[in-house]
């Protein structure tokens, strides 16, 4: 099968550009395949960009869909580069521009997997402007959370105009139970949408890893929790550090703290994905603070196939894969002190967290297998291609 992906960028800093590579490797040799990106943030290293097939530059698939003027240009090089390679499927991740959601869709049998929150939610990514989590489905009470009522209603607009534009969709991916509620709320079909959520590889495991340190890896931005990680931190009772891999605003001040602690936080920087894998490994929890609702958390499951446990905030797709008390335990969002209440513990109880890591990597070898999951999808082709047929 000749599948075209279309994608905002080649990335290896994001969950959604991680799981986006992960496909494109394992469908080496099972499809034929193409990746259209709006740009190269070169993070990608040499040696993966060749396990992923043949990509190409199409300047303007990163456009929002804001701006009313423009992207006739994207759109005749995307009408020309299906038609030159005669896609059975096209595949969209992160596309918003809705004009071109449209034109993929009606070109050839279409899907897109829907990453996070631009098409349901058009301000915060479900967030309030006092920090509180959205429960309400979109509508005019979003331009409450606009400070400029016209840039409010032209998001909302938009927001709209990108749902509207999946209705052309043989089918829409979510990665989580919660995306899927998300988008039947906003008014979708729940029976359009297919919940896949990112398989991860079973690296083997140590026997005896160090876990001297607690970690916190990914956007170092405010959704995230940085904050109350570094709260936690200077709460923590058992003297492991911090350590904090990844990139973003709020690098600066991580790096300014962690000059001034003493070395009980440690800051790490973005690390590639070896580097990652070894951090992973040797830390006695992962922290997973997000203020927001994760559309599922990728980082997490990750930890666990590693066998280690998790403290994550209860929210958005993070309660489908943790279990509380089974493979991590939970601490509610913006509440540093139960967080390193919970990193204690886990420090404080080596064998309780082993087997609560251990038993989080069973659960990720039972329901994030690559091949259970690659199947799956290889139906959801084969039926959007017969249905547009």
């Amino acid at each position: 099968m000749r599948v075209l992906h279309l994608h905002d960028r080649l990335s290896v800093r994001g969950g959604a550009e991680r799981h986006l590579l992960s496909l494109l490797k394992a469908l080496q040799g099972r499809a034929d395949t193409l990746l259209a990106v709006g740009f190269d943030d070169e993070s990608l290293p040499r040696p993966e960009r060749e396990g992923i097939g043949p990509w190409l530059r199409l300047k303007g698939l990163d456009r929002s869909g804001l701006s009313p003027r423009g992207g006739e240009s994207v759109r005749r090089r995307l009408a020309e580069l299906i038609s030159e390679f005669g896609p059975r499927v096209i595949h969209l991740h992160n596309v918003m521009d809705p004009k071109l959601i449209a034109l993929a869709a009606s070109a050839a049998p279409s899907l897109m997997t829907v990453q996070d929150h631009r098409l349901f939610c058009p301000g915060r990514g479900k967030l309030l402007p006092d920090g509180g989590l959205c429960s309400r489905p979109m509508g005019s009470h979003c331009l409450a959370c606009f400070d400029d009522p016209d840039y409010g209603r032209r998001m909302l607009d938009l927001t709209r105009a990108r749902l509207a534009a999946l209705e052309g969709m043989g089918a829409v991916l979510v990665l989580s139970k919660y995306m899927a509620g998300e988008l039947a709320g906003a008014g979708m079909d729940p029976a359009r949408v297919e919940v896949l959520p990112p398989w991860v590889e079973l690296p083997p495991l140590e026997d005896q890893p160090a876990r001297d340190y607690h970690l916190l890896a990914g956007r170092l931005v405010g959704r995230k929790g940085v904050a109350v990680s570094l709260a936690a931190r200077e709460l923590l009772k058992l003297p492991l550090p911090l350590v904090v891999a990844g990139d973003g605003p709020l690098a600066g001040e991580v790096a300014a703290a962690a000059m001034a602690s003493g070395g009980r936080l440690i800051y790490e920087a973005w690390a590639d994905r070896a580097r990652m894998s070894r951090l992973l490994a040797g830390a006695a929890s992962l922290w997973l603070p997000s203020l927001w609702a994760e559309p599922w958390g990728l980082v997490g499951p990750e930890a666990l196939s590693r066998g280690t446990p998790v403290v994550a905030a209860p929210v958005g797709g993070a309660p489908e894969w943790l279990r509380p008390g089974e493979h991590g335990l939970a601490a509610p969002p913006g509440d540093a002190a139960a967080l390193a209440e919970a990193a204690d513990r886990l420090a404080g109880q080596p064998d309780l967290a082993r087997r609560m890591g251990r038993a989080g990597r069973e659960w990720v070898r039972e329901h994030l297998d690559r091949e259970r999951l690659m199947e799956r999808l290889d139906k959801i082709y084969q039926r959007v291609r017969e249905a547009g047929a």
